[in-house]
């Protein structure tokens, strides 16, 4: 189960405030313009695993910037930031599992970005991160894993050589060297500076 990041925002509801009760959705009571669980009218309730922190303070602040929405959380960032950087040490260290775990947890707390944040930073944090954790499962020697790692990576940010080179890896790993040939073809047509995306190339031109 993913560890909830930060504290869970709760705010303070006028006692003679109105509650409506929505007649579709039974479990969820109005306060203040702000969601309840029916059944202990908080907002945040672990009895009944319930958690509109999120809705509720995106309507607060819709409220107090004039509609305008908030900026991204920067202690979100900072903890992805973190868990990337220790992953990449760990990873360069030969501690490929502990350096998966690494990137695992970095998503886990990038998946709880909220929706307003935009979404191109939630796509490259999410294809650097797989791409990361593709390069440790490959070294771990799970390579099925690795490609469908690479499979996301390369559907979120398509033109990202990195990306297209992780998944020629897999792919020759698995024994797919046709199928990696190309992908480094790829790979080098968007990053034609690497060398290490052309010596698989040129590694890889008998496949072709």
């Amino acid at each position: 189960m993913t560890t909830p990041f930060g504290p869970r925002p709760v705010f303070p509801t006028p006692s003679d405030k109105p509650e409506y009760e929505l007649t579709e959705y039974p479990s969820v009571t109005v306060v203040d313009g702000l969601l309840h669980c029916t059944t202990h009218r908080k907002q945040v309730c672990p009895e009944c695993n319930i958690d509109y922190s999120s809705h509720n303070f995106i309507t607060r602040q819709l409220g107090a910037n004039k509609m305008a929405l908030p900026p991204p959380n920067p202690q979100m960032a900072q903890a992805i930031q973190r868990l990337k950087t220790e992953g990449n040490d760990m990873f360069r260290a030969q501690c490929h599992f502990e350096a998966a775990q690494k990137y695992t947890e970095a998503m886990n707390v990038a998946s709880q970005r909220p929706m307003w944040d935009p979404s191109q930073n939630v796509v490259e944090e999410a294809a650097v991160l797989l791409s990361n954790r593709a390069a440790c499962l490959l070294a771990l020697g799970h390579k099925s894993e690795a490609y469908w790692d690479t499979e996301i990576v390369t559907r979120l940010k398509r033109g990202w050589g990195k990306g297209h080179f992780r998944m020629g890896k897999a792919l020759m790993d698995l024994g797919r060297c046709r199928q990696a040939a190309l992908e480094f073809q790829i790979a080098h047509s968007l990053d034609q500076s690497s060398r290490e995306i052309k010596a698989a190339l040129d590694d890889s031109r008998q496949y072709i």
